[in-house]
């Protein structure tokens, strides 16, 4: 948790294949699970996970909250199926930033004690900067790895609890549930963080996972691509179940995606980003938050039947999704990508700190095929006439709407 009373930023990656030749969308039904791996190109793939990081790594050095990393598995959208072993290599490479990892999908993990082993070295090896992220994973990884999706939950939240135990408890200790029976826990080493490193979960609306969160006091991330209306909606909806359960809400406590091209006026960041946009949203998105294609998002027994009715009853069938999007006036309309001159995309993004009370910003700066060299402009011009301007002015918002967090930074 950030401990200044303003809003945290951080720099989302989700490491894309950026080659697939212009008639992908033509000759294939989807870019996740069953996209063919016959399309990877062994020469093009030397070299592309260091230029990745080279962009994390540029961002702390620019002065960024944190930087991000998440798991997904058999897709072009994010070749990290294996996210723990690239912030590694990041807990060598950036000095000051919090590394999130968002997250690690843990019903997929045989033994959820190794996934509190991993963090606990990550945080040894960044010296305190891990933010441990545990996501349940949705339909794409139960029909990747034929896994249960009406256990998935179950082996969630015990296996959260399980890694909870492994860092706060003193070992040996033993761990008996309905799904894992662990006669030692009593793992070397432990993380430096006290209690423990910030928990962030992932969630899509879904009441138990709001309680669950909110209990246990972990930071929510909001994982849809929304709208303000329904951004503010859900961050209302969060606020008060936090409150519900006795303790006090702050915007630090919930997270949103967005992805965001910076560049010297509108007309030149839609430009310069075009082409890489439409190629996330054709292509990246394909089989995920597209209509056209097979779609694998949902998996029987994926949600409990309150929250499918709830999903039933705001479902819009036939409704455009993010990357149906046709032009740059539906993209604007859809609310999730904002390409524009600073001070553009800075009026977009407060409208969700001032109006939904958002305290924490990921921004994807590498948009589906988009250069090195673009995505490092474009994050440095953020970093530059964006960032200091949303520090600054959540500031001033904070203290006014939170003066408790206030007194408790200048204390410390």
């Amino acid at each position: 948790m950030n401990d200044a009373n303003q809003v945290s930023v951080y720099s989302w990656h989700f490491m894309p294949w950026p080659y697939l030749d212009d008639d992908f969308d033509e000759k294939y039904e989807s870019g996740w699970i069953t996209v063919p791996n016959s399309l990877f190109d062994r020469g093009k793939m030397r070299g592309l996970y260091q230029e990745y990081l080279d962009e994390l790594t540029e961002a702390d050095q620019l002065g960024f909250d944190g930087v991000v990393l998440n798991e997904h598995h058999q897709n072009i959208y994010g070749m990290m199926p294996a996210p723990n072993i690239l912030m590694g290599a990041l807990t060598q490479t950036t000095k000051n930033c919090q590394l999130v990892v968002l997250g690690n999908l843990l019903p997929l993990h045989f033994r959820p004690l190794r996934v509190a082993e991993e963090y606990a070295m990550l945080d040894c090896m960044s010296n305190g900067r891990i933010v441990a992220g545990f996501a349940p994973g949705g339909g794409h990884e139960a029909y990747n790895y034929s896994s249960s999706m009406p256990l998935a939950r179950e082996r969630f939240w015990e296996s959260v609890d399980l890694i909870i135990q492994a860092w706060t408890k003193p070992g040996p200790t033993s761990f008996e549930s309905k799904h894992y029976s662990m006669r030692y826990v009593n793992p070397w080493p432990q993380p430096l963080q006290l209690p423990h490193p910030p928990v962030w979960i992932p969630g899509s609306n879904s009441r138990e996972t709001l309680y669950q969160v909110a209990r246990r006091g972990f930071c929510y991330f909001l994982s849809t691509r929304t709208k303000f209306t329904r951004a503010r909606e859900a961050a209302q909806r969060f606020r008060s179940v936090v409150e519900e359960v006795g303790q006090t809400y702050h915007p630090d406590r919930i997270g949103l995606l967005f992805s965001v091209y910076v560049a010297e006026t509108d007309e030149i960041a839609q430009q310069e980003c075009g082409d890489a946009v439409f190629y996330f949203m054709r292509n990246c998105l394909k089989g995920h938050l597209r209509t056209r294609g097979r779609r694998l998002n949902n998996a029987p027994g994926g949600l409990t039947p309150e929250s499918y009715q709830a999903f039933l009853e705001s479902a819009q069938p036939g409704a455009k999704m993010l990357g149906d999007a046709e032009s740059w006036d539906e993209i604007n309309e859809m609310g999730s990508i904002f390409a524009g001159s600073p001070n553009t995309v800075f009026e977009k993004l407060w409208q969700f700190v001032e109006g939904a009370d958002i305290g924490k910003l990921l921004i994807q700066f590498h948009i589906g095929n988009l250069s090195k060299e673009k995505t490092l402009k474009s994050q440095q011009m953020f970093a530059e006439s964006v960032l200091p301007r949303l520090r600054s002015e959540s500031a001033n918002l904070y203290a006014e709407r939170f003066p408790q967090r206030a007194e408790m930074t200048i204390s410390a």
